[in-house]
């Protein structure tokens, strides 16, 4: 007998994989438009004056975030990446300019280096495999974004967007006591508030 949560990931992943390069190129550019939007609506409600933004470096067929790293560091919001330094350990996140070159991490990903200064996010985009109405994100199987909200939302108040394409929608992603909710999902279609 499978895992629901294996076979969920691999046919919403399965899906993803699907999407045509100029739809790839046109969520991107829908995604930048969406966020440049949000993230200074959340940033007056939530009043503060200087948030630290988290968005995830692309990697495979995510929904490219570049654009929209660009279209925030444009508009003066202090960007970082997540750098993962552990398997199965929160996050941490480093400060990112457009144009700063970028290291391979111990897990083959794009970082920025250990010379560049580590802060808690107040806003965070999220990769995620599959999501659900309800907030609920299923991811790749490791549980970082789901100990990182965690850890992050004991310190702080936070807000967590998770970002995909609409093709990656479940009914229902299984959850467990330890999953943590986005507060939104951004896909090239819509902003989906979770009741």
């Amino acid at each position: 007998m499978t895992d629901p949560k294996t076979d969920l990931r691999r046919h919403a992943l399965a899906r993803r994989d699907l999407v045509t390069p100029q739809e790839a190129h046109d969520a991107a550019a829908a995604i930048a438009r969406t966020g440049r939007a949000l993230v200074p609506e959340l940033t007056e409600k939530s009043g503060l004056t200087a948030p630290v933004v988290s968005v995830y470096w692309p990697i495979r067929s995510e929904l490219n975030t570049r654009p929209l790293i660009e279209a925030l560091a444009a508009q003066g919001f202090r960007v970082t990446l997540p750098v993962m330094h552990k398997v199965r350990h929160p996050l941490i996140f480093r400060d990112f300019t457009p144009g700063d070159d970028l290291v391979k991490g111990p897990y083959g990903l794009s970082e920025p280096a250990d010379d560049r200064t580590a802060r808690d996010p107040d806003i965070l985009f999220s990769p995620l495999a599959a999501f659900d109405r309800r907030g609920f994100r299923l991811g790749y199987g490791g549980g970082i974004y789901d100990a990182t909200l965690s850890q992050l939302r004991a310190r702080k108040a936070i807000v967590a967007i998770g970002v995909a394409y609409a093709c990656q929608e479940a009914d229902h992603v299984p959850t467990e006591p330890h999953d943590q909710r986005l507060d939104y999902l951004m896909t090239e279609r819509e902003t989906i508030i979770p009741a």
